[in-house]
């Protein structure tokens, strides 16, 4: 059984702000961690809305890679148009332990509260963690900066994704 485990494809959980607390360059940059997670053949989750979630879907799906979206709602229409498989919870933003649970590894961008409940589930459940730069702006500008020193930075989104799957396959082997 472990070498199915070792097999099948990592699932990697994007997660990062909303499109109403985000920038163009956050947004360029999930994009980008998007397409590196098809090309390394992994399977990408997120929140299936806006945002980031959204640009690192698209970045995924241009690269022919598959997206799983996790909806706060009941709609599947909900999802953004490069979500591949839409998974309504109605479940508010409870939905974020789901977005962590299914994932291998997960790379995190700047967000808000939403990006650092996922963050503490990702702590709790202990999952493969890697923060890409501007970590320290997980929280919007007008609250105080967070840092978690246990967290390991990427400088790109190569980097952020090759670190994750080396931790995810790590984890799955422990497993």
């Amino acid at each position: 059984m472990n070498q199915d485990r070792q097999k099948r494809k990592i699932y990697i959980s994007v997660i990062g702000a909303s499109a109403a607390d985000t920038t163009p360059e956050i947004l360029q940059l999930a994009e980008e961690v998007g397409k590196q997670v098809a090309q390394a053949g992994c399977i990408l989750v997120n929140g299936g809305l806006g945002g980031t979630m959204r640009y690192a879907a698209k970045g995924a799906y241009q690269a022919g890679g598959t997206t799983i979206g996790i909806l706060q709602g009941t709609n599947r229409d909900d999802a953004n148009e490069y979500i591949q498989y839409a998974i309504p919870t109605d479940l508010g933003h409870i939905r974020n332990s789901i977005v962590i649970n299914a994932a291998d590894a997960v790379i995190v961008l700047p967000g808000s509260w939403g990006t650092l409940s996922e963050l503490a589930f990702a702590k709790i459940w202990e999952k493969p963690i890697v923060a890409l730069k501007n970590w320290d702006q997980i929280i919007r500008k007008d609250e105080p900066p967070l840092r978690l020193k246990t967290i390991p930075i990427a400088d790109n989104p190569e980097q952020a994704v090759k670190m994750a799957v080396e931790m995810a396959k790590q984890n799955i082997k422990a497993i």
